[in-house]
């Protein structure tokens, strides 16, 4: 009997090794498509994350107090940025808005594989990320379901999601690595849950949980619930070390970023950028009245929404909905339990604190493909294999390979060719060929022009910006500041 049970777990192993062996190829075949070495002018987060590797590179990010660092240090640079966050006593600006754990492991990737620093290296690491985070769900989905159907049903959601597909390829930040991250501490949730007396998986999830810390501000969520489940349980050493790896992570945090110019600045910056995006509503409100904020939250509520449901997370509704009544299969079930517990409410939580954010940007949708995965193979293990009829299958398959192709479609989409992107490269090419290193860089932007745009000519100039939205708002600046050495002006109008 025992030898019997060996064999069938080698031959899930196989096929579960064979099936992912074939994933993660087609995965790269699909992405390796989307790889390019020039960043795309709309990509904020690779341009940060480039600008902050060069200047690491270059200087050593010790230099830098091992933060992220999105400005460069000509003597006309100084003090100066499109997006003002701290500035140290040297004149570099730091976006302090994440921890920089995310920033140090990819950039120890780059030196370890000695990779030049360009948004096609990026999007490689990027790859590895996203393959180390497919293991991680088939585990996941292992230790929480025995059927091989329901594991990869639940990895192929996930793969092939579009919010997924676009992180994994053009969202080198905290929030794609983040996820990686929380999906393993899962994982090690669950081993220690299996085997409550094995010492090397309480070792990596509490190891686990330090890294995540320093990655993502979401961990302190499942940090906290950990605390209370551990006191619940009357665990109160495995509450006590999460809280001291807790305070240790928060006390390194704050002894970096306020090691450039203090506490208050830290502090304040991480409150002011929070209460930045909650303004977009404040703003409407003041302009508009109430009922406009009402309308403006649904919609983007609506929108976000729908992107977490597009492609493979349409089977959440369309694999749900059809049996919403059979709720005798979540009654109770300690795996769907653990789904809404530990899965669902550290991100819906997280979430309605930073609403803001989750509402204006694309990619914070992307944790809940997490839970829709996990979501729709616990429908098909507990209820649609256990109906033996093959037409129910066939129209299952069927439906599955639409919304991967819907997926692919929309994955197709993301980022295609503007001519903008030339425009704004010759722009960049003045500034880099032309502006001596003391010039101020001015820059005057036309109606309705994206302030993003300047990022990307940041970059490809290797220059900070001052921008204005009007001549006469740059006129005002220069009669204040006439004494400046000298000065360099795009007029973009």
């Amino acid at each position: 009997m025992k030898k019997l049970k060996i064999k069938k777990k080698n031959k899930r192993f196989l096929f579960l090794s064979c099936f992912f062996i074939f994933l993660a190829l087609v995965l790269l075949y699909i992405s390796s498509s989307k790889w390019n070495k020039q960043t795309d002018y709309r990509n904020i987060a690779h341009l940060f994350t480039s600008i902050t590797f060069e200047r690491w590179d270059s200087d050593g990010p010790q230099y830098f107090y091992f933060a992220p660092v999105i400005s460069y240090d000509n003597p006309g640079d100084k003090f100066v940025d499109i997006y003002p966050r701290v500035f140290d006593s040297q004149g570099n600006n730091y976006y302090l808005s994440h921890p920089s754990g995310s920033f140090l492991l990819s950039f120890s990737l780059f030196q370890l594989f000695d990779l030049p620093i360009n948004n096609l290296s990026l999007q490689k690491i990027l790859f590895i990320y996203f393959i180390f985070s497919i293991i991680g769900i088939m585990l996941l989905l292992s230790l929480l379901f025995h059927n091989n159907i329901s594991i990869i049903v639940g990895t192929l959601v996930y793969a092939f999601h579009p919010l997924i597909l676009y992180s994994f390829t053009f969202y080198h930040f905290a929030e794609t690595i983040g996820l990686v991250f929380f999906i393993w501490l899962l994982v090690f949730h669950l081993l220690i849950n299996k085997f409550p007396n094995n010492k090397f998986y309480l070792l990596l999830h509490k190891l686990w949980l330090l890294c995540y810390l320093l990655i993502d501000w979401m961990a302190l969520i499942y940090s906290i619930f950990y605390i209370l489940y551990s006191i619940r349980k009357k665990n109160n050493n495995e509450a006590l070390l999460v809280i001291s790896l807790t305070i240790i992570a928060y006390l390194m945090i704050i002894i970096q970023y306020s090691s450039i110019a203090g506490l208050h600045p830290f502090i304040n910056s991480i409150w002011m950028r929070y209460i930045d995006r909650v303004g977009i509503f404040y703003n409407i409100f003041h302009s508009d009245g109430f009922f406009a904020v009402i309308k403006e939250f649904l919609l983007l509520l609506s929108r976000s929404l729908w992107n977490a449901l597009q492609g493979t997370g349409i089977l959440l509704v369309l694999i749900i909905l059809p049996i919403i009544s059979k709720t005798k299969i979540f009654n109770n079930d300690a795996n769907w339990q653990f789904i809404i517990k530990w899965v669902l409410m550290p991100i819906l939580i997280f979430s309605i604190i930073v609403f803001s954010v989750v509402l204006t940007h694309y990619v914070y949708m992307a944790k809940f493909v997490l839970f829709i995965s996990l979501a729709i193979s616990f429908v098909f293990n507990k209820y649609i294999l256990q109906k033996n009829k093959k037409w129910i299958y066939a129209s299952y398959i069927l439906i599955f390979m639409i919304t991967i192709l819907w997926s692919l479609h929309l994955y197709s989409g993301f980022y295609k060719y503007d001519s903008l992107q030339d425009s704004l490269n010759q722009q960049a090419n003045i500034l880099k060929n032309n502006a001596k290193p003391t010039d101020k860089c001015i820059y005057i932007l036309s109606d309705g022009q994206n302030v993003n745009e300047l990022v990307y000519i940041c970059y490809i100039s290797k220059r900070n910006m001052l921008f204005f939205t009007d001549t006469e708002e740059f006129n005002k600046w220069y009669y204040n500041n006439v004494n400046q050495e000298c000065y360099y002006i795009i007029n973009n109008f």
